[in-house]
């Protein structure tokens, strides 16, 4: 889901025009001064001073003009591959094994998920609750709150939506789940065990009832599903370090 997620913030930024500076042919022998418009990976657009615009190949330029574009006007692909945390990586740049300290760090620098104003579960809970996603995922966002083991390290991370009333379970909540199945099937491959949503009258207090199953290349295991607290109803997605075996039904 981070590579989703990367891409996603690479394609929220825009390439800037309106630079005019000084170009050069491959073996520098010849200059023009230019308005840089924008790029491809294989095409850059200028517009000479008095001129129309115009689109040459990136063969046509001196090595420092390309190096030029790719620093200060990399393309959307470009921003993902930079932005892509390590494939060990179980959401964003959180790995499993990280201390409170390393996971607090990584959240204040993190760009997919954003703290919450509302500073009251600082105290009672930590971070729990605190960091949300900044993309929603069908149209709702997603809370983080983490698990530890008994040395302090980080040992799960779950993902939970809002609360919505039941009367929102298939118009809200059902939608990001659906939408959710999509994301974690295009990073982690065919879900090991899958099931419709969880009926809403099925769901215990406080209890999260899975319906996929994902293995992670770590060997670490991607819950689905969707749980009740009180009134409320959510989805839930969790990443666990621990192998969770498929629940077969005889």
């Amino acid at each position: 889901m981070q590579r989703i997620l990367s891409i996603i913030l690479a394609m929220a930024l825009p390439l800037a025009a309106g630079e005019f500076r000084m170009w050069t042919n491959p073996d520098g022998t010849k200059q023009f001064k230019a308005e840089f418009i924008s790029h491809t990976d294989d095409t850059v657009t200028l517009r000479p001073v008095g001129g129309n615009p115009m689109t040459i190949t990136l063969d046509k330029l001196h090595a420092n003009d390309k190096k030029w574009i790719t620093e200060n006007h990399p393309t959307k692909a470009q921003v993902a591959a930079a932005d892509a945390p390590d494939d060990d990586c179980v959401f964003d740049t959180l790995k499993f094994g990280d201390t409170r300290n390393e996971v607090d760090g990584k959240l204040k620098e993190s760009k997919m998920v954003e703290a919450n104003l509302n500073s009251t579960f600082f105290g009672r809970t930590g971070i729990n609750g605190v960091y949300r996603t900044v993309k929603e995922v069908g149209g709702i966002h997603c809370w983080q709150f983490f698990d530890w083991d008994e040395a302090g390290k980080l040992k799960e991370v779950t993902l939970r939506t809002e609360d919505k009333p039941m009367e929102e379970y298939e118009t809200a909540l059902k939608p990001c789940w659906q939408e959710l199945i999509g994301l974690i099937t295009f990073i982690h491959g065919k879900p090991l065990q899958t099931t419709p949503i969880p009926q809403a009258a099925t769901l215990q207090n406080e209890q999260m009832m899975a319906s996929h199953l994902w293995r992670m290349e770590n060997g670490g295991t991607v819950l689905l599903g969707t749980s009740k607290l009180g009134d409320s109803y959510q989805v839930n997605v969790r990443f666990t370090e621990e192998k969770i075996e498929v629940n077969r039904v005889p």
